[in-house]
């Protein structure tokens, strides 16, 4: 549903107030077309003065003050609280449309916004809302109406400017309105402490809770255009596997989950939920489309029973957590048959079942792909792979997976020949009649995957649940319901085949209903173009599948960086554990390695961000030099016992300082507390280097160690007492955020946020013997309730 107040005279309106009359100053002198007033400045430029932190705080405040105004008892017009609310707001933004310089006219214009505008939803996700009414009694939740709150009603003037900016032909970078939608998120957050410390009476909590949706749908609007922007960038540019860095901004993120349908993966919606181009954290327009085409389907992953417990007389079924894939069936194959699939037309029972020739396949050199000539109902036959090869990605545990040596259902074979051929290619490779079992010509052929995909003239990509979804005719809500499917689909979860999507992205097709196919990018580009802005998150959540502008040349592979290939696969499975670092190294690269220790030897030289480092992935053991270095992307090998306490997955770390490879160890400034071992509890914290450091003015929370009472001493002491039985001194680490255009800090260091889901800073706990080599320990959630100590900017090498 759009929005229901939008009109093309209030978009006219506003494109009239905001456009720049090139009377009015010489034309050689032209102002800039948009900008931005932060809260934490004041003046014209080139005449600003940075106020600040304690001055900005309450700019902000004082802000919400008087927004609040405008919403309580007091306030004798509330019926005009809507525009009143957009006055205060609109100075943020300044604008001087060039209009006379754009080929677009006024009317196409107003028209392109007007469009734009239309494909958000009629407003944004529910918060989380409950005041006390009389007695102590929850206000009854039927007493206001989420989606007919008056300040949906409309865009803000901001918004349709924002949109107007966009529609007119313009070259700007990804993430242009970072600045406005921080300054969105502060002010909610600002919202949010001052509902809190009020005197929560029924009248002011409402009142509060309306500038928090005021806000609130202020950043969602925004950040929805800004990611639909930013995807039309890379779809023209080639991905970049630029992930957004934007902090979430809506409260309650753990309620999202609870309109899952029954048959999406929970695991797999983590995998899309986590992902950072998931900023909006809005499913609501992919859980309707996914229950058109599987909402009468029950969960896949309860299919393992479990013994009866003490209480009940018959055996339960295992329900998936969504905490870890070991705990899902979706996963955990062994009950998958073999070559148990088979071609739509195929009764399965008369299917004939080749195995491999292996003579023929032996006698070529380099990679194998299955002849479409030569393979007949008895034996697999095998030519070289070429650019004339269609590369098949599918999963193994939807019943065609098997090796060449136990056989290839026939109907399958007849399946990808006529397909290779509708598609143009002479012959196909598919990991099982093309990886035999042998372990030297299994890694051989593991070796080639890259090239494989990479070089193909088609990678197709083959899942049970997308070839339920029909392309007859080939509709806009088709190639939704494609977008919706395809992101929590086994095939997206899996760590193989997100290696070979990627790498057979130049002409990625999904096979779909009776064996129709249809490219991906053609699919991504439609719902960029015509569907609900909602949609275009999960869309950037697929832009490793997307083509850069220019293919590379045969055997050249696109290099990915260690933080980027972490990234994508954190929450990506590989049911053989030791197939895992195989992976790793195979996305960001053509070398092949079988330990981590070896990959990471082989990264020494390179920068790696340390914001990349702070997870709970493990670390390289008994390896001088490298202890701190994951020992694998994701965390621990899930299984069913997976520990309830929180996980923290390693993210890239964009925008975070970097740090450097050597043989001796990581070398990186990271915010320190170095804390020495004392017996005596007053004295027990003492900071090193702390006043040379100082005198420089490196250093975040200034005055905090001064600040810290007995309470905090002691917690400080909890989490650390451990490591200081084998340590004299500790450090407590927080990555510094890096200067915008450079590889260090900037002038006032501050901490770098995690990127995944905590509630306080994840603080990074190190031991060192003599304050030289520093040995990682463990990553620690600080609870906000507790003070933080002052931390000097400190250059440290990890070992």
């Amino acid at each position: 549903m759009a929005l229901q107040g939008l009109s093309r005279a209030l978009v006219a309106e506003i494109l009239d107030k905001n456009t720049y009359k090139p009377t009015d100053k010489p034309s050689w002198l032209l102002p800039i077309e948009m900008r931005f007033q932060s809260f934490n400045e004041i003046g014209e430029r080139p005449n600003v003065t940075l106020l600040s932190t304690e001055e900005t705080k309450a700019r902000l405040e004082r802000w919400c003050r008087d927004a609040f105004a405008f919403l309580g008892p007091e306030n004798g017009d509330l019926d005009s609280h809507v525009d009143k609310l957009d006055d205060l707001l609109s100075p943020l933004m300044i604008c001087s449309f060039l209009i006379h310089n754009q080929k677009w006219s006024r009317d196409d214009i107003i028209d392109r916004a007007c469009t734009l505008l239309d494909r958000l939803p009629s407003h944004p996700p529910e918060l989380p809302f409950e005041i006390t009414g009389k007695r102590g009694q929850p206000l009854a939740k039927d007493q206001y109406a989420w989606s007919s709150l008056r300040v949906f009603s409309r865009p803000s003037t901001n918004v349709v400017r924002i949109a107007l900016f966009l529609v007119m032909q313009r070259d700007i970078p990804v993430g242009f309105f970072s600045a406005y939608l921080d300054d969105m998120t502060t002010l909610l957050d600002t919202a949010t402490g001052l509902f809190v410390q009020s005197s929560k009476s029924p009248v002011d909590a409402r009142a509060w809770f309306v500038l928090q949706a005021f806000l609130w749908v202020e950043w969602h609007q925004a950040i929805l255009i800004q990611l639909w922007c930013d995807a039309k960038i890379q779809m023209k540019t080639g991905t970049s596997f630029y992930r957004h860095s934007i902090p979430l901004a809506m409260p309650g993120r753990e309620t999202i989950g609870e309109m899952r349908p029954d048959y999406m993966c929970k695991w797999a919606f983590q995998l899309l939920r986590t992902d950072l181009s998931s900023v909006t954290q809005d499913f609501r327009r992919i859980f309707e489309i996914y229950n058109v085409h599987f909402g009468d389907r029950a969960s896949r992953c309860n299919l393992k029973p479990i013994p009866a417990s003490n209480d009940s007389s018959s055996s339960g079924l295992r329900v998936c957590d969504g905490r870890a894939p070991g705990n899902c069936q979706r996963f955990e194959s062994d009950g998958v048959q073999e070559q148990s699939a088979h071609d739509a037309d195929c009764p399965g029972s008369a299917c004939s079942h080749p195995t491999w020739d292996e003579q023929s396949y032996k006698s070529i050199k380099g990679a194998r792909a299955v002849s479409l000539e030569e393979t007949d109902e008895k034996y697999i036959r095998y030519c070289p792979v070429t650019t004339e090869t269609m590369a098949v990605s599918h999963v193994w545990s939807h019943g065609q997976g098997g090796r060449p040596e136990s056989g290839f259902n026939f109907c399958l074979h007849r399946r990808y020949t006529k397909l290779a051929k509708a598609l143009g290619c002479s012959s196909y490779w598919m990991d099982s009649p093309c990886i035999p079992t042998d372990m030297d010509l299994r890694y051989e052929a593991m070796g080639q995957i890259n090239n494989n995909f990479l070089n193909s003239r088609v990678t197709l990509l083959v899942d049970r649940d997308l070839m339920n979804i029909s392309i007859e005719p080939c509709s806009l809500e088709a190639k939704e319901a494609i977008v919706a499917t395809i992101i929590v689909c086994d095939w997206n979860v899996r760590a193989w085949t997100l290696l070979e999507g990627m790498r057979g992205r130049w002409n990625l097709h999904i096979l779909c209903k009776d064996n129709h196919t249809i490219s991906l990018r053609d699919v991504v580009n439609d719902v960029l173009a015509y569907s609900n802005l909602t949609l275009i998150s999960p869309c950037l959540t697929l832009q490793h599948y997307i083509p850069t502008t220019d293919r590379p040349v045969e055997g050249e592979i696109p290099p990915v960086s260690i933080e980027q290939a972490t990234c994508l696969l954190n929450h990506r499975h590989a049911t053989k554990d030791r197939d895992v670092t195989l992976i790793w190294s195979l996305v960001c690269g053509s070398k092949l390695f079988k330990t981590s220790v070896d990959f990471w030897k082989s990264a020494v030289g390179n920068s790696l961000s340390t914001g990349f480092l702070v997870s709970s992935s493990p670390r390289l053991r008994d390896e001088h030099g490298f202890g701190w270095a994951p020992s694998r992307p994701n965390l621990l090998p899930p299984t069913a016992s997976t520990p309830t306490n929180e996980q923290y997955p390693a993210y890239d770390g964009d925008d975070s300082v970097w740090g450097r490879i050597t043989e001796r160890g990581f070398k990186a400034e990271w915010l320190a507390c170095v804390i020495g071992r004392s017996r005596a509890l007053p004295t027990w914290l003492r900071l090193k280097y702390f006043e040379d450091d100082l005198s420089k003015g490196l250093t975040y929370n200034k005055g905090g160690t001064s600040r810290l009472n007995m309470r905090t001493l002691y917690k400080i002491r909890s989490v650390i007492a451990p490591v200081f039985k084998k340590y004299p001194l500790v450090a407590i680490m927080l990555p510094c955020t890096r200067d915008r255009g450079a590889s260090g800090p900037g002038l006032v260091p501050r901490p770098f946020q995690y990127q995944g889901a905590s509630k306080g800073p994840l603080l990074v706990i190190a031991g060192s013997k003599d304050d030289e080599e520093w040995e990682w320990q463990f990553v620690h959630e600080w609870d906000t309730s507790y003070q933080l100590p002052e931390f000097v900017l400190k250059e440290l090498l990890l070992v």
